[in-house]
């Protein structure tokens, strides 16, 4: 094989390998934020305004939020030493135990029922519990 034919043929693939690279992701807009109270029912949180009607972006290959438009970054569910495991069956699972701080994050996304968005929760590691409906994109 000449170069030219090995540029030729490599040129192709690099350039589509951004879109193969590109992973699914879980566009989740906030509904209604909660936090468990001391009778263990949930009522609404105090921070509600900083999350409610906002979004979150989620990796479904990661389990990763990467982003949101919420006036707090704080919905991370990942760090330099802590990342989530991702959980397959009956819907989107992503668990993340903070080793270090002794606190947890859990997304979980139920399965799609006839095109509609699907319902999610995520409790946080700041002990809030968001829920609303995800769409893959």
């Amino acid at each position: 094989m000449t170069m030219a034919t090995i540029r030729n043929f490599l040129f192709p693939v690099l350039f589509l390998l951004p879109s193969w690279a590109a992973a699914a992701q879980f566009t989740c807009s906030i509904e209604d934020v909660l936090r468990l109270d001391d009778n263990g029912t949930f009522v609404t949180h105090g921070r509600s305004a900083l999350y409610q009607n906002r979004k979150f972006y989620l990796d479904s290959d990661t389990g990763k939020v990467t982003g949101s438009t919420t006036l707090h970054a704080r919905l991370r569910n990942s760090d330099t030493h802590n990342s989530p495991v991702v959980l397959r069956s009956n819907g989107f699972k992503a668990v993340t135990l903070f080793r270090d701080t002794g606190s947890d994050a859990v997304i979980q996304i139920n399965e799609a029922k006839d095109g509609q968005p699907r319902p999610f929760f995520y409790y946080t590691r700041l002990d809030m519990m968001l829920t609303g409906t995800c769409s893959e994109s």
